[in-house]
């Protein structure tokens, strides 16, 4: 059985799945997942790749691929949760909570290494980073379906004076 179908039987099963139960089914595929970078992009308009390989109105299922010294944008999953897999690399998933203001301040730092699950709860504000020596490549599967995903930017980084 290929990847995409493996992907197909078990997440077509599932209606308004609970991140754990997201985290079950996509354990239960594992075996399949060496297959994952098979399906890595190179980085675009964005600075890492990203693949969705499946899609439903129920959820979607993305491989990530964040080269060295990349990083995502920090974001949210706007009415989304989701859980990942990381095939192979390490990856640095930071966590923000937003100030008085509206911007982000680095609350936490977690190294996830290769073969690792990691999840993306609701409201969870974040960035994934690898600073490493190699690429990282994940699969993500979320639900519903990634809409109204935020992006922050640090305060450092807002123009704000006048001239």
């Amino acid at each position: 059985m290929t990847l995409i179908r493996a992907i197909e039987q078990t997440f077509c099963k599932l209606h308004a799945p609970t991140l754990e139960q997201l985290k079950e089914a996509l354990q239960s595929i594992e075996r399949h997942l060496i297959f994952v970078p098979d399906f890595k992009t190179e980085p675009n308009q964005l600075p890492y790749g990203r693949n969705v390989v499946f899609s439903s109105p129920e959820l979607e299922v993305i491989v990530i691929h964040i080269p060295t010294s990349r990083s995502t944008a920090i974001h949210n999953h706007g009415l989304s949760i989701g859980t990942a897999y990381l095939v192979s690399g390490s990856l640095v998933n930071s966590t923000f909570l937003l100030d008085t203001e509206g911007y982000p301040v680095a609350h936490k730092d977690d190294f996830i290494q290769a073969g690792e699950y990691f999840t993306a709860p609701a409201n969870q504000i974040h960035q994934l980073s690898n600073p490493f020596h190699e690429p990282a490549i994940s699969i993500h599967v979320y639900t519903p379906p990634l809409r109204e995903v935020r992006r922050y930017l640090p305060y450092s980084e807002v123009l704000d004076y006048v001239i």
